[in-house]
């Protein structure tokens, strides 16, 4: 099998999706699939190779890449469709099976490719934006279409109820790369190591530093808890959660960490947090199911995490996380109380969150993808009268 994965991006960059994309090329590559990235090139970037891919996302897998002179690389509406053609266009296409994209004009314009393709997506946009049902399901009928890939159920079920086949979608988690999560560390060493100190208890959160994450509820903690060190991982600069959290003297935060350097910071912590806000998935639809959630597992650190309709589907409380109501700091507060309070039970949470995992991998991911595709595609070349 020969897939084109057209990017819609042409640098580096620490966006979750950008990590997505690559992991999921390369768990595709290490299973035999032949992958090709498609790159647009803007004027004035850096040439990349498909090793700097590899060592930047610190992925392993025999991925190819091509760079195209583009004018076109943004998440924006108009410049994501202006990409879409040109990946369409793309000389490559010619040798491949098929078209494999995350760029969210596919859900419309996936219909136009002159050969099979399916789309890999994240956030429920037919329950978001009613208006685009139609037109999904427009592409859906397309005698070429493979069908949608969905990183959770709770997105899966968004395009269901829009009509598209359940034969056609398939919910494909994301994961954590076990490699990164060795050596296994014990607080102590972790901490040691990141000069955090031995003896008090700390919560961490390692992602995005914005305002959409929900990190106010998690410095509205900080100053009900000042006996806990609140760690938040993941700064690109002095934004605004940075300046209030600045002024807050039991919250520390650190720079961005490299896929590969983030295990030793979730080992240091005893709590690992998912902000307890509403706000990220009701408000801004991009944080379903986060990418963090599957290095959080995979480190056997306890999580408390809001109740979440998306974070549902792996996280169950009392048995691998300890979940609060939103936008209840009383709640959350107690929280941390029982975590820190009932070291057992603490530990059993951790250790059935490190179970889960095994089964979560980018190569897990990967050979649902694979059987998937293979199965969609040979029910194409059959066609409707098989």
């Amino acid at each position: 099998m020969h897939i084109v994965y057209p990017l819609l991006w042409s640098t580096l960059g620490r966006q979750a999706c950008r990590e997505q994309s690559v992991s999921t090329a390369a768990a595709l590559a290490r299973r035999g699939v032949e992958v090709t990235l498609s790159m647009p090139r803007l004027a004035g970037d850096p040439a990349l190779t498909a090793d700097e891919l590899r060592a930047y996302y610190d992925v392993e897998g025999d991925f190819r890449l091509i760079q195209r002179p583009s004018r076109w690389a943004s998440e924006k509406f108009v410049p994501s469709v202006l990409r879409i053609r040109e990946a369409l266009a793309d000389p490559a296409l010619a040798g491949a099976d098929l078209l494999y994209s995350r760029i969210p004009a596919m859900l419309a314009f996936g219909r136009y490719a002159p050969l099979p393709f399916a789309t890999d997506h994240y956030r429920p946009w037919p329950d978001d934006w009613p208006w685009l049902r139609p037109i999904v399901r427009g592409t859906a009928r397309r005698r070429h279409s493979l069908g949608f890939i969905l990183h959770s159920e709770y997105a899966a079920a968004s395009y269901a109820k829009a009509g598209i086949p359940a034969g056609q979608l398939l919910v494909a988690h994301n994961g954590a790369d076990p490699k990164r999560m060795q050596p296994r560390l014990g607080k102590k060493d972790a901490r040691k190591r990141l000069g955090l100190p031995a003896g008090r208890p700390i919560l961490l959160y390692a992602g995005r530093i914005n305002g959409e994450k929900g990190l106010d509820s998690l410095l509205a903690l900080a100053v009900r808890r000042p006996d806990v060190l609140v760690v938040l991982v993941g700064s690109e600069g002095d934004g605004p959660i940075e300046r209030k959290a600045a002024r807050i003297a039991n919250v520390r935060v650190e720079p961005w960490q490299a896929p590969g350097a983030l295990a030793p910071w979730l080992y240091a912590a005893d709590i690992l947090a998912i902000p307890p806000a509403a706000a990220p998935l009701r408000d801004f639809s991009n944080c379903v199911l986060p990418m963090k959630l599957f290095a959080y597992l995979a480190a056997g650190r306890p999580i408390l995490a809001p109740f979440s309709p998306d974070t549902a589907e792996l996280l169950k409380n009392g048995h691998n996380a300890l979940l609060v109501p939103p936008d209840d700091p009383a709640a959350a507060e107690a929280g941390i109380d029982r975590l820190l309070g009932e070291p057992a039970f603490a530990r059993d949470l951790g250790e059935n969150g490190r179970l889960l995992a095994e089964g979560l991998s980018w190569d897990d991911r990967a050979a649902r993808i694979h059987a998937f595709l293979a199965e969609r595609l040979e029910a194409v070349r059959r066609g409707p009268s098989h």
